[in-house]
């Protein structure tokens, strides 16, 4: 062995743990501190339930699944929000004599349109200023937004 190249060896070296447990080992360090030994390992104790967390990789692990919770939830509450009965019929782009023929019907929303049109083509076709083209531009785009459209008798 080459002399003065290797680290002091300390064979009454002190190993503390977190939970209080000290031992006496040999070791290039004199005093060695550790997070987890024999006593408080949930392998050796047979607490299994208990979770070790290394590094904050739990906590780690729940942020990724709050955000994927929080990911799903927007993503619900926009396609809710895409099909909602409450949105204007203005965003149907509809011609302007259709949506002041609509407006003066006092159909303001898509769920009021809806109603009327469940009620039948022709109530709808009775609206003054709304014809058969208007009609079925509008079928089009609240198909088109992901309306489901009842069924034409």
């Amino acid at each position: 062995m080459k002399p003065d190249i290797h680290p002091t060896y300390y064979s009454d070296a002190t190993v503390t743990c977190v939970c209080g447990n000290t031992w006496q080992t040999g070791s290039t360090q004199q005093e060695i501190r550790t997070e987890i030994c024999s006593n408080c390992h949930p392998f050796y104790t047979g607490d299994l339930q208990r979770l070790v967390d290394t590094e904050g990789q739990v906590d780690r692990f729940y942020k990724r699944l709050q955000a994927r919770q929080d990911y799903v939830e927007e993503k619900d509450a926009k396609e809710q929000a895409r099909v909602s009965p409450t949105r204007p019929i203005a965003e149907l782009e509809l011609t302007k004599r259709s949506n002041d023929a609509l407006l003066k019907a006092g159909i303001t929303n898509v769920g009021e349109f809806m109603k009327k049109y469940e009620e039948g083509e022709k109530t709808v076709l009775a609206i003054s200023g709304f014809g058969q083209k208007s009609l079925i531009d509008a079928k089009k785009a609240l198909r088109a937004m992901g309306y489901d459209l009842p069924e034409a008798e």
